[in-house]
Formats: structure tokens, C-alpha cells, sequence
């Protein structure tokens, strides 16, 4: 996901935006940063460091344990200048800017959100919207659902594996048994890719109510369990 958002690398070289603002990055359900910090390591990877802009990655998650674990991760991996952790919900975002980050991130997150709509249009202010001079911006949304009846054998295991193994592992893994149980009921009522792609391109976000995404690309992945959303904010005619 990390290398679809930022086209390779590409996010972190010097554009027609003022190369002495920092790239910023929006980590949404961060849980314990791990995108965050798969993102500064990206940052750090990325071609030569004369043409590459600084970085500043936010991570927020709605549960302070996460962060404190994700705090402590990050200070191992000696990314602290990058990358920082607050606490916050996907659906009010009243203390970041308008028009602000290059890119937003979340995965496997909007799942749980009850006002997917409410999250997404707050995700839509955010983020800077292409105009003339400026670059606009990219969100990029990984998120389980039940395969299709069309993905076959391997999708029928997959369906399997999403209903039973995974909620036994997350809740395993992550030390929280009682906020992954409810994994199996959560994917399977999410929409389908498809009504999940129409439900982002017909949102109403804004004052006037013209704010909406474009979902540019649909990634299908794990036989039909995973999907990748790639989309630009963009308003309406």
C-alpha cells in the first residue's frame, strides 16, 4: 500500500509545492504505527536524499494503549523525527487543517467506524485538493471483506480463514482479545468492494456538498479478502 500511495517514492521528491514544506502524511486507525513506520522507512529508501523533502507522518488511533505501544516502536526504530502519535477518531478531525496532507492512510479501520461517511468526508477536508499550483493528494484505504461467490475454491478457503482464523490470531497477537473478537461480524457486514467504491464517489462532503472521491484504482488481493482503495479528493460539477 505503502509504495501505491506515494507512486514509488515519487510523494517524497522535490514538486512544484514549495520544497521547503514537509511532506505530511495522515495515518489513519493507526493501531501500533506499523504503516507509519513502514512509511518513513519508504521516506528513507527512496532515491537521494538532496531531492527528497521532510518528512512528517501522523499517526492517530482512537485507543491509547496502541499508541503507547506505537510510541515505543517507534522510538526503537529511531524514527521519532518523522513520525508522531495522537489520540483521535476518523470522524472528528476539528484540530487538523484544511487542505493539509499530501496523503492519508488506513488500514483495515474504516471497517469499524459506525459514520463511515462522517470519517471519509473528514479525510476529504484535509487533504490538499489539486489546483493550479498545487499537487493535490492520495488516499489509499486497505480494508478486508468476505470473498465473492465468483473467486472460487480459494476464495471459499479465504472466506474460511477470514471467519475463523483471523479473529483468533488478531486477538492472539495483539494482547486485546475483547476489540478483535468482533472481527468475523465486522467483515462480513462491510460492503462489498464494489458498493464501497460507489458509496466513496457519491459522498456529499463540504458546506456545498460537492466534496467526493475519485477511487482511481480497486487492488484485489488474498483472493478477493483484501482490497486496496486508491482515490484523489475531488469536488464535484
Amino acid at each position: 500500500m505503502i509504495s501505491k500511495v506515494t507512486s514509488s517514492g515519487d510523494l517524497f521528491q522535490s514538486s512544484g509545492n514549495s520544497e521547503m514544506d514537509p511532506i505530511r502524511v495522515l495515518d489513519l486507525a493507526t493501531g501500533t504505527a506499523d504503516v507509519a513506520i513502514l512509511t518513513a522507512k519508504e521516506y528513507q529508501n527512496s532515491r537521494s536524499l538532496s531531492s527528497k523533502r521532510e518528512l512528517k507522518v501522523l499517526g492517530v488511533d482512537p485507543s491509547q494503549n496502541m499508541i503507547n505501544v506505537g510510541r515505543e516502536k517507534v522510538s526503537r526504530e529511531d524514527l521519532s523525527k518523522y513520525i508522531s502519535l495522537e489520540l483521535g477518531d476518523a470522524r472528528d478531525l476539528r484540530n487538523l487543517q484544511s487542505d493539509f496532507f499530501d496523503a492519508a492512510t488506513m488500514s483495515f479501520g474504516i471497517r469499524n467506524v459506525p459514520e463511515r461517511e462522517t470519517a471519509l468526508c473528514e479525510i476529504h477536508r484535509v487533504l490538499k485538493k489539486e489546483s493550479k499550483g498545487t499537487a493535490g493528494s492520495r488516499l489509499g484505504i486497505l480494508e478486508f471483506s468476505e470473498p465473492s461467490k465468483e473467486a472460487g475454491i480459494m476464495g471459499a478457503a479465504a472466506r474460511l480463514f477470514i471467519r475463523h482464523v483471523v479473529p483468533v490470531l488478531g486477538a492472539l497477537l495483539s494482547g486485546a482479545p475483547r476489540e478483535y473478537m468482533h472481527l468475523q461480524n465486522s467483515i462480513k457486514e462491510f460492503p462489498s468492494p464494489k458498493d464501497f467504491a460507489f458509496m466513496m464517489e457519491g459522498l456529499s462532503c463540504g458546506d456545498d456538498g460537492k466534496g467526493s472521491f475519485r477511487v482511481d484504482d480497486l487492488i484485489q488481493m488474498n483472493f478477493g479478502s483484501v482490497q486496496l482503495y486508491l482515490a484523489t479528493p475531488i469536488y464535484k460539477m
